[in-house]
């Protein structure tokens, strides 16, 4: 006789570029369907992963215009107004469930209180450091975070950290709860890889050391700070070529900045790349300049490429560098960061020994561990409690 699989239902925002929604495509894609049934709520129905999730997964998506569901989500913020909201989630969101967890822990995590009596168990998963990064910690304050406290967290059965400075940045704003655990995000070392190896077109200057960084366009990735920086390498005479992968609202902020600094043959602002693990391996340095991670996805798929990093002393950046052990750490400054770049720049032994201590850093994301410790957070084992 068949076992009765577990059905589990995933909550998150959207599906757009970012570490969070890669991590849940990478987790989902290593899901065994033979024993759980998943269903996957993407609240706002845009992003572009919706292609990766696998065929075994059902999608289910509460609103297409971005406008409503900012309404919707801000009214139950601000005035926690939402019995509209719950009668949507109940219509969309159907039959029960055993476990129902929110992947980006946010004022989406209460969709799971609005189902109820539909999920047994709710988990919300942490991906963020809420004091650090002052554009979370503003919101969390007051009678809001009262609010929260007693209508969220206290009422979760699990919070799930994705490393130990978000965990403990969290318990510094909010306090501790019953079931507070750390699992590290599965990274999928083997598609990073694999990925690595497809073609590449983008030319290279092998007379310069090329450098890159990874991630969305927003004032937490510290990108300022890194052209500013990249101003001050030139100014020494150092040749390089800068390379920021990503979109995100400052792109014509940057734009800017390097054009008034000009940098426009140092610093190119490359855009989104759906596989950017190819335009990784060819570069000689990663660079991370954020102000607050929670568990910095880039850095780490930087390390299973071998790439030695350079990464500002932030949250996040900090455990995975192992406060310098793997990475070269610098203060968040302008002149910070341009002393640790030059320092890797100008010292080709430095690169060689950052390169194999990415390496022995990255042999920490293993899939299989970190898969069996999502497995027992679902099936409640004692071991994982």
């Amino acid at each position: 006789m068949t076992a009765k699989k577990q059905r589990i239902l995933f909550i998150i925002p959207s599906l757009e570029e970012g570490g969070a929604e890669r991590v849940l495509v990478n987790l989902l894609n290593k899901f065994d369907f033979q024993r759980f049934e998943v269903d996957l709520c993407v609240v706002e129905n845009r992003g572009i992963y919706f292609g990766e999730i696998p065929s075994q997964v059902n999608i289910i998506t509460f609103f297409n215009n971005p406008f409503v569901c900012k309404v919707f989500n801000g009214l139950h913020v601000r005035f926690n107004i939402n019995l509209f909201y719950k009668w949507i989630a109940n219509r969309k969101i159907k039959g029960n469930y055993e476990v129902g967890i929110s992947f980006l822990d946010s004022a989406y995590t209460d969709i799971l209180f609005f189902l109820k009596g539909k999920v047994s168990k709710r988990i919300s998963w942490v991906h963020s450091s809420y004091q650090t990064y002052l554009n979370f910690g503003k919101f969390y304050t007051g009678a809001y975070k009262e609010r929260i406290i007693a209508n969220r967290y206290s009422k979760l059965d699990r919070i799930v950290f994705v490393s130990n400075d978000s965990k403990k940045e969290f318990e510094e704003i909010f306090g501790q709860f019953p079931g507070m655990s750390v699992i590290y995000n599965m990274i999928d070392a083997k598609g990073v890889k694999k990925k690595a190896e497809a073609p590449f077109t983008a030319l290279f200057d092998a007379d310069v050391t090329n450098i890159v960084a990874l991630g969305v366009l927003l004032p937490v990735k510290g990108y300022d700070k890194l052209i500013r920086a990249a101003r001050l390498l030139k100014n020494d005479g150092v040749r390089f070529k800068l390379s920021i992968l990503g979109n995100g609202d400052l792109e014509n902020e940057l734009k800017l900045l390097v054009k008034e600094l000009d940098l426009e043959k140092e610093v190119e602002l490359a855009g989104f790349h759906y596989n950017p693990f190819p335009y990784l391996k060819q570069s000689d340095v990663f660079v991370m300049t954020s102000v607050s991670e929670g568990l910095p996805t880039a850095l780490i798929e930087a390390m299973i490429l071998g790439l030695p990093t350079v990464v500002t002393d932030c949250s996040g950046c900090r455990e995975i560098a192992g406060q310098g052990e793997f990475s070269i750490m610098t203060p968040q400054t302008d002149i910070g960061i341009y002393q640790g770049l030059k320092e890797a720049i100008n010292n080709p032994s430095k690169q060689t020994y950052f390169r194999d201590k990415s390496l022995e850093r990255a042999a920490l994301f293993d899939d299989s561990r970190i898969l069996q410790q999502v497995y027992d957070l679902l099936k409640n084992n004692p071991a994982t409690l």
